[in-house]
């Protein structure tokens, strides 16, 4: 069986910041910096996923400008997959609220990303290029 995930960082373009989630103590990887997101459902898209995620985690869904593939993590087995995306915004915005997956956010400058990060995040941002991609998103989106 195959597991799907998938999960966004926004970025800001007044301000270039990225917004990350602090997961909860009760969560896989707990109290870890990462993407907001999660499983994608039987028949959802990436997007839809996405989607539904950020209604339930920040209690609605921000006006989107653009969203970029920055990677893809297939675990050694091939049984999980995880799609992660730059969720575009205009400006930076408060969550109205957060659910009991979360233990916090934080808009930080790309590249001074708090810690601890969850491994998944480490290894877009950090291994695979994402900061760099993000510099590169902000670029053309500015």
């Amino acid at each position: 069986m195959t597991i799907t995930a998938a999960g966004v960082v926004f970025l800001a373009k007044d301000t270039g910041r990225c917004l990350l989630q602090l997961r909860e103590g009760n969560k896989k990887f707990n109290h870890t910096w990462g993407f907001w997101g999660g499983m994608i459902e039987k028949g959802e898209t990436p997007y839809e996923c996405i989607v539904r995620e950020l209604a339930e985690e920040i209690g609605f869904v921000p006006e989107l400008q653009k969203l970029n593939p920055i990677d893809v993590y297939q675990s050694k087995d091939k049984k999980f997959y995880y799609y992660s995306f730059v969720y575009v915004v205009e400006e930076e915005f408060m969550p109205p609220r957060i659910n009991g997956e979360s233990a916090g956010y934080a808009w930080v400058d790309i590249g001074t990303w708090p810690k601890p990060l969850h491994n998944g995040a480490h290894i877009t941002l950090n291994k695979n290029g994402g900061t760099e991609k993000l510099h590169t998103i902000l670029k053309i989106n500015s």
